[in-house]
Protein backbone atom coordinates (compact mmCIF):
# COMPACT_ATOMS: atom_id res chain seq x y z
CA UNK A 1 0.00 0.00 0.00
CA UNK A 2 1.28 3.43 -0.93
CA UNK A 3 -0.37 6.85 -0.95
CA UNK A 4 0.11 10.58 -0.44
CA UNK A 5 -2.33 12.69 1.58
CA UNK A 6 -2.80 16.16 3.03
CA UNK A 7 -1.52 16.15 6.62
CA UNK A 8 -4.45 18.10 8.08
CA UNK A 9 -7.09 15.85 6.48
CA UNK A 10 -5.28 12.69 7.55
CA UNK A 11 -4.74 13.95 11.09
CA UNK A 12 -8.38 14.96 11.52
CA UNK A 13 -9.56 11.54 10.32
CA UNK A 14 -7.14 9.71 12.62
CA UNK A 15 -8.20 11.80 15.61
CA UNK A 16 -11.82 10.82 14.93
CA UNK A 17 -11.30 7.08 14.56
CA UNK A 18 -8.76 6.69 17.35
CA UNK A 19 -11.44 7.69 19.87
CA UNK A 20 -13.04 4.33 19.07
CA UNK A 21 -9.95 2.24 19.75
CA UNK A 22 -10.42 -0.52 22.30
CA UNK A 23 -8.84 -0.22 25.73
CA UNK A 24 -9.25 -3.94 26.42
CA UNK A 25 -5.94 -5.63 27.18
CA UNK A 26 -4.93 -8.80 25.42
CA UNK A 27 -6.41 -8.07 21.96
CA UNK A 28 -3.62 -6.31 20.01
CA UNK A 29 -5.63 -6.04 16.75
CA UNK A 30 -8.22 -3.84 18.47
CA UNK A 31 -5.56 -1.22 19.28
CA UNK A 32 -4.94 -0.68 15.59
CA UNK A 33 -6.49 1.30 12.77
CA UNK A 34 -7.18 -0.69 9.61
CA UNK A 35 -5.99 1.39 6.64
CA UNK A 36 -7.40 0.39 3.26
CA UNK A 37 -6.64 2.19 -0.02
CA UNK A 38 -8.79 1.72 -3.09
CA UNK A 39 -10.39 3.83 -5.81
CA UNK A 40 -8.53 6.96 -4.73
CA UNK A 41 -9.77 6.78 -1.14
CA UNK A 42 -8.26 5.82 2.19
CA UNK A 43 -10.63 4.12 4.62
CA UNK A 44 -9.58 4.27 8.28
CA UNK A 45 -11.41 1.81 10.55
CA UNK A 46 -11.27 1.11 14.30
CA UNK A 47 -13.44 -1.03 16.57
CA UNK A 48 -13.79 -2.13 20.18
CA UNK A 49 -16.30 -4.85 19.21
CA UNK A 50 -19.15 -2.63 20.42
CA UNK A 51 -18.72 0.38 18.12
CA UNK A 52 -16.99 0.42 14.73
CA UNK A 53 -15.89 3.76 13.28
CA UNK A 54 -14.78 4.39 9.70
CA UNK A 55 -13.69 7.64 8.07
CA UNK A 56 -12.85 7.99 4.37
CA UNK A 57 -10.26 10.43 3.09
CA UNK A 58 -9.39 11.22 -0.55
CA UNK A 59 -5.74 10.41 -1.28
CA UNK A 60 -3.29 10.27 -4.14
CA UNK A 61 -3.14 6.48 -4.33
CA UNK A 62 0.04 4.95 -5.73
CA UNK A 63 -0.65 1.35 -4.72
CA UNK A 64 -3.87 -0.16 -3.34
CA UNK A 65 -3.80 -2.41 -0.31
CA UNK A 66 -4.42 -2.54 3.44
CA UNK A 67 -2.48 -2.58 6.70
CA UNK A 68 -3.24 -2.55 10.43
CA UNK A 69 -1.19 0.10 12.24
CA UNK A 70 -1.14 1.13 15.96
CA UNK A 71 -3.88 3.76 15.99
CA UNK A 72 -2.93 6.15 18.78
CA UNK A 73 0.76 6.18 17.90
CA UNK A 74 0.02 6.92 14.25
CA UNK A 75 -2.50 9.62 15.19
CA UNK A 76 0.02 11.33 17.49
CA UNK A 77 2.77 11.07 14.87
CA UNK A 78 0.71 12.60 12.06
CA UNK A 79 -0.63 15.34 14.34
CA UNK A 80 2.95 16.38 15.15
CA UNK A 81 4.02 16.60 11.49
CA UNK A 82 4.48 19.95 9.70
CA UNK A 83 1.62 21.17 7.45
CA UNK A 84 2.63 19.43 4.22
CA UNK A 85 1.89 16.30 2.24
CA UNK A 86 2.32 13.01 4.09
CA UNK A 87 3.71 10.00 2.27
CA UNK A 88 2.68 6.60 3.63
CA UNK A 89 3.99 3.24 2.50
CA UNK A 90 3.88 -0.31 3.82
CA UNK A 91 6.39 -3.02 3.12
CA UNK A 92 5.55 -6.34 4.74
CA UNK A 93 5.39 -5.87 8.49
CA UNK A 94 6.47 -2.23 8.52
CA UNK A 95 4.85 1.13 7.68
CA UNK A 96 6.87 4.21 6.77
CA UNK A 97 5.62 7.77 7.25
CA UNK A 98 7.52 10.66 5.66
CA UNK A 99 6.81 14.42 5.61
CA UNK A 100 9.45 16.93 4.54
CA UNK A 101 12.63 15.88 6.37
CA UNK A 102 10.82 13.58 8.84
CA UNK A 103 10.76 9.81 8.42
CA UNK A 104 9.22 7.39 10.90
CA UNK A 105 8.54 3.67 10.85
CA UNK A 106 5.89 1.69 12.67
CA UNK A 107 5.52 -2.05 13.07
CA UNK A 108 2.23 -3.29 11.61
CA UNK A 109 -0.21 -5.49 13.49
CA UNK A 110 -1.78 -8.68 12.11
CA UNK A 111 -4.52 -7.39 9.79
CA UNK A 112 -6.15 -10.83 9.58
CA UNK A 113 -7.04 -10.55 13.28
CA UNK A 114 -9.10 -7.39 12.75
CA UNK A 115 -12.88 -8.13 12.93
CA UNK A 116 -14.78 -8.08 9.64
CA UNK A 117 -17.04 -5.05 9.16
CA UNK A 118 -20.55 -5.86 7.91
CA UNK A 119 -23.31 -3.63 6.61
CA UNK A 120 -26.40 -3.11 8.76
CA UNK A 121 -29.77 -3.95 7.21
CA UNK A 122 -32.94 -2.40 8.60
CA UNK A 123 -35.14 0.68 8.62
CA UNK A 124 -33.41 3.75 7.12
CA UNK A 125 -34.12 7.31 8.27
CA UNK A 126 -32.46 10.52 7.07
CA UNK A 127 -32.34 13.88 8.88
CA UNK A 128 -30.69 17.24 8.29
CA UNK A 129 -27.19 17.31 9.79
CA UNK A 130 -27.43 20.46 11.92
CA UNK A 131 -30.82 19.47 13.34
CA UNK A 132 -29.52 15.99 14.17
CA UNK A 133 -26.43 17.41 15.87
CA UNK A 134 -28.56 19.78 17.94
CA UNK A 135 -30.96 16.98 18.95
CA UNK A 136 -28.13 14.68 20.04
CA UNK A 137 -26.51 17.48 22.04
CA UNK A 138 -29.77 18.20 23.83
CA UNK A 139 -30.60 14.60 24.72
CA UNK A 140 -27.35 12.66 25.20
CA UNK A 141 -26.36 14.71 28.27
CA UNK A 142 -29.20 13.06 30.22
CA UNK A 143 -27.91 9.50 29.69
CA UNK A 144 -26.52 7.75 32.75
CA UNK A 145 -22.80 7.08 33.22
CA UNK A 146 -23.51 4.22 35.64
CA UNK A 147 -22.58 0.96 33.89
CA UNK A 148 -24.45 -0.96 36.58
CA UNK A 149 -27.66 0.15 34.84
CA UNK A 150 -26.78 -0.37 31.15
CA UNK A 151 -30.29 0.40 29.86
CA UNK A 152 -29.96 3.98 31.14
CA UNK A 153 -26.55 4.52 29.49
CA UNK A 154 -28.12 4.64 26.05
CA UNK A 155 -30.20 7.01 23.95
CA UNK A 156 -33.52 5.66 22.72
CA UNK A 157 -34.28 6.22 19.03
CA UNK A 158 -37.86 5.84 17.86
CA UNK A 159 -38.20 6.20 14.11
CA UNK A 160 -41.23 6.40 11.85
CA UNK A 161 -42.13 7.93 8.49
CA UNK A 162 -42.57 11.40 10.00
CA UNK A 163 -39.41 11.67 12.07
CA UNK A 164 -37.27 10.48 14.96
CA UNK A 165 -37.76 10.86 18.70
CA UNK A 166 -34.65 10.77 20.90
CA UNK A 167 -34.92 10.17 24.65
CA UNK A 168 -32.44 9.63 27.50
CA UNK A 169 -32.69 9.48 31.28
CA UNK A 170 -30.50 8.70 34.28
CA UNK A 171 -33.58 8.55 36.56
CA UNK A 172 -32.88 12.06 37.90
CA UNK A 173 -33.66 13.92 34.67
CA UNK A 174 -35.17 13.09 31.29
CA UNK A 175 -34.52 14.72 27.92
CA UNK A 176 -36.78 14.18 24.90
CA UNK A 177 -36.38 15.68 21.44
CA UNK A 178 -38.55 15.21 18.36
CA UNK A 179 -36.74 15.57 15.06
CA UNK A 180 -38.12 15.90 11.55
CA UNK A 181 -36.81 13.15 9.30
CA UNK A 182 -37.68 11.04 6.28
CA UNK A 183 -38.17 7.37 7.11
CA UNK A 184 -38.98 4.10 5.40
CA UNK A 185 -40.88 2.53 8.30
CA UNK A 186 -41.02 2.17 12.06
CA UNK A 187 -38.19 0.98 14.31
CA UNK A 188 -36.85 1.41 17.83
CA UNK A 189 -33.29 1.10 19.11
CA UNK A 190 -31.32 1.78 22.29
CA UNK A 191 -27.95 3.14 21.16
CA UNK A 192 -24.92 3.61 23.44
CA UNK A 193 -24.52 7.30 24.29
CA UNK A 194 -20.91 7.48 23.15
CA UNK A 195 -21.81 6.13 19.69
CA UNK A 196 -24.63 8.56 19.00
CA UNK A 197 -22.63 11.44 20.50
CA UNK A 198 -19.80 10.73 18.05
CA UNK A 199 -22.31 10.75 15.18
CA UNK A 200 -23.67 14.04 16.51
CA UNK A 201 -20.16 15.48 16.71
CA UNK A 202 -19.56 14.56 13.06
CA UNK A 203 -22.89 16.07 12.02
CA UNK A 204 -22.04 19.33 13.80
CA UNK A 205 -18.92 19.58 11.64
CA UNK A 206 -20.89 19.41 8.38
CA UNK A 207 -22.13 22.70 6.91
CA UNK A 208 -25.02 20.96 5.16
CA UNK A 209 -26.20 17.55 4.11
CA UNK A 210 -27.97 14.66 5.74
CA UNK A 211 -27.39 12.04 8.40
CA UNK A 212 -28.43 8.54 7.42
CA UNK A 213 -29.50 6.27 10.27
CA UNK A 214 -30.16 2.56 9.75
CA UNK A 215 -31.78 0.65 12.61
CA UNK A 216 -31.37 -3.11 12.50
CA UNK A 217 -32.26 -5.93 14.87
CA UNK A 218 -29.01 -5.88 16.83
CA UNK A 219 -27.09 -2.91 15.39
CA UNK A 220 -27.55 0.66 14.27
CA UNK A 221 -25.48 2.47 11.64
CA UNK A 222 -24.85 6.18 11.13
CA UNK A 223 -23.49 7.80 8.00
CA UNK A 224 -22.63 11.49 7.92
CA UNK A 225 -20.13 13.08 5.56
CA UNK A 226 -16.97 10.93 5.55
CA UNK A 227 -17.96 9.12 8.77
CA UNK A 228 -19.56 5.69 8.87
CA UNK A 229 -20.30 4.22 12.29
CA UNK A 230 -21.82 0.93 13.38
CA UNK A 231 -22.89 0.25 16.96
CA UNK A 232 -24.31 -2.69 18.82
CA UNK A 233 -27.62 -1.97 20.47
CA UNK A 234 -28.12 -2.13 24.24
CA UNK A 235 -30.35 -5.00 25.28
CA UNK A 236 -33.19 -4.35 27.69
CA UNK A 237 -36.34 -2.30 27.97
CA UNK A 238 -36.02 1.46 28.16
CA UNK A 239 -38.43 3.08 30.66
CA UNK A 240 -41.77 4.27 29.31
CA UNK A 241 -40.69 7.89 29.30
CA UNK A 242 -44.04 9.20 28.10
CA UNK A 243 -45.58 8.14 31.40
CA UNK A 244 -42.92 10.17 33.20
CA UNK A 245 -43.88 13.44 31.55
CA UNK A 246 -46.31 15.27 33.84
CA UNK A 247 -49.17 17.45 32.73
CA UNK A 248 -48.27 21.15 32.59
CA UNK A 249 -48.16 22.62 36.09
CA UNK A 250 -50.07 25.62 37.34
CA UNK A 251 -46.85 27.48 38.25
CA UNK A 252 -44.79 28.91 35.42
CA UNK A 253 -41.51 30.81 35.40
CA UNK A 254 -40.32 32.61 32.24
CA UNK A 255 -36.78 34.00 32.22
CA UNK A 256 -33.85 34.83 30.01
CA UNK A 257 -32.06 31.55 29.41
CA UNK A 258 -28.47 32.76 29.79
CA UNK A 259 -29.27 34.98 32.78
CA UNK A 260 -30.85 32.07 34.65
CA UNK A 261 -28.18 29.58 33.54
CA UNK A 262 -25.30 31.78 34.64
CA UNK A 263 -26.98 32.42 38.00
CA UNK A 264 -27.45 28.67 38.54
CA UNK A 265 -23.79 28.09 37.76
CA UNK A 266 -22.55 30.85 40.06
CA UNK A 267 -24.76 30.00 42.99
CA UNK A 268 -24.18 26.30 42.38
CA UNK A 269 -20.45 26.68 43.07
CA UNK A 270 -21.26 26.52 46.78
CA UNK A 271 -23.87 23.78 46.49
CA UNK A 272 -23.37 20.14 47.31
CA UNK A 273 -25.68 17.15 47.02
CA UNK A 274 -26.82 17.71 50.58
CA UNK A 275 -27.33 21.44 49.96
CA UNK A 276 -28.54 22.03 46.39
CA UNK A 277 -29.57 25.32 44.80
CA UNK A 278 -32.89 26.65 46.08
CA UNK A 279 -35.20 28.68 43.86
CA UNK A 280 -37.64 30.99 45.62
CA UNK A 281 -40.36 31.84 43.11
CA UNK A 282 -42.77 34.76 43.47
CA UNK A 283 -44.17 37.70 41.52
CA UNK A 284 -40.82 39.51 41.78
CA UNK A 285 -39.04 36.76 39.87
CA UNK A 286 -36.69 34.11 41.20
CA UNK A 287 -34.14 34.21 43.99
CA UNK A 288 -31.43 31.53 44.00
CA UNK A 289 -29.57 30.52 47.16
CA UNK A 290 -27.10 27.83 48.19
CA UNK A 291 -25.40 27.08 51.46
CA UNK A 292 -22.58 24.79 52.49
CA UNK A 293 -21.53 24.51 56.17
CA UNK A 294 -17.91 24.03 55.11
CA UNK A 295 -17.68 26.55 52.28
CA UNK A 296 -20.15 29.40 52.76
CA UNK A 297 -23.27 30.59 50.97
CA UNK A 298 -24.37 32.41 47.84
CA UNK A 299 -27.47 34.30 46.73
CA UNK A 300 -28.56 35.90 43.46
CA UNK A 301 -31.84 37.32 42.18
CA UNK A 302 -32.85 37.00 38.53
CA UNK A 303 -35.49 39.18 36.93
CA UNK A 304 -38.21 36.95 35.54
CA UNK A 305 -41.94 36.59 35.00
CA UNK A 306 -43.72 34.21 37.34
CA UNK A 307 -47.33 33.05 37.40
CA UNK A 308 -48.62 30.88 40.23
CA UNK A 309 -48.39 30.45 43.97
CA UNK A 310 -45.20 31.29 45.85
CA UNK A 311 -42.91 28.27 45.88
CA UNK A 312 -39.50 27.22 47.12
CA UNK A 313 -37.99 24.34 45.17
CA UNK A 314 -34.46 22.90 45.13
CA UNK A 315 -32.46 21.26 42.32
CA UNK A 316 -29.11 19.70 41.71
CA UNK A 317 -27.42 22.67 39.95
CA UNK A 318 -25.69 20.43 37.41
CA UNK A 319 -28.93 18.79 36.31
CA UNK A 320 -30.86 22.06 36.16
CA UNK A 321 -27.98 23.78 34.37
CA UNK A 322 -27.83 21.01 31.76
CA UNK A 323 -31.49 21.56 30.93
CA UNK A 324 -31.06 25.31 30.57
CA UNK A 325 -27.93 24.84 28.46
CA UNK A 326 -29.69 22.36 26.17
CA UNK A 327 -32.44 24.80 25.26
CA UNK A 328 -31.44 26.93 22.27
CA UNK A 329 -33.83 29.86 22.64
CA UNK A 330 -33.25 33.24 24.28
CA UNK A 331 -35.95 32.62 26.86
CA UNK A 332 -36.94 29.50 28.78
CA UNK A 333 -39.94 28.42 30.78
CA UNK A 334 -39.93 26.26 33.91
CA UNK A 335 -43.26 24.67 34.78
CA UNK A 336 -43.93 23.16 38.22
CA UNK A 337 -46.82 21.72 40.16
CA UNK A 338 -45.15 22.06 43.54
CA UNK A 339 -41.77 21.68 45.21
CA UNK A 340 -41.87 17.87 45.10
CA UNK A 341 -43.03 17.06 41.56
CA UNK A 342 -40.72 17.07 38.47
CA UNK A 343 -40.20 20.39 36.71
CA UNK A 344 -40.42 20.81 32.93
CA UNK A 345 -37.80 23.01 31.27
CA UNK A 346 -38.47 24.16 27.70
CA UNK A 347 -37.17 26.79 25.38
CA UNK A 348 -39.89 29.38 24.78
CA UNK A 349 -41.73 28.27 21.64
CA UNK A 350 -39.53 25.17 21.39
CA UNK A 351 -42.13 22.41 21.67
CA UNK A 352 -39.90 19.75 20.08
CA UNK A 353 -37.58 19.63 23.12
CA UNK A 354 -38.58 18.77 26.69
CA UNK A 355 -36.31 18.44 29.70
CA UNK A 356 -37.66 17.03 32.95
CA UNK A 357 -35.67 17.40 36.16
CA UNK A 358 -36.47 15.97 39.58
CA UNK A 359 -36.33 18.36 42.53
CA UNK A 360 -34.34 17.67 45.69
CA UNK A 361 -36.53 17.20 48.75
CA UNK A 362 -35.94 19.99 51.25
CA UNK A 363 -35.79 19.22 54.97
CA UNK A 364 -38.95 19.98 56.90
CA UNK A 365 -38.82 23.23 58.88
CA UNK A 366 -37.97 22.84 62.54
CA UNK A 367 -40.48 23.88 65.18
Amino acid sequence: MKFRCDREALSEALQTVQRGVSTRPGIPALTGVLMTVGEGELALTTTDLEVTTEVRVPVDAREDGSALVPARLLADMVKALPPDAVHFETDGSQATVTCRSFEGTLRCLAAEDFPAVRDVAGVKVTAETRAFAEAVGQVARAASRDEARPVLTGVLLEANREGITLAATDSYRLAVRELQATGEGEAKALVPERAISEAGRAAAGEEKGEVEVVIGDAQAAFRVGPLRMTSRLIEGEFPNYRQLLPEPGGNRLAAGRMELLEAVRRVGLLARESSPVRLELNVLGVRLTSQSPDLGNAVEAVEASYEGEELTVAFNPGYLGDGLAAATTDKVTVELRDGLKPALVRGEGQDAFTYLVMPVRLPAPVG
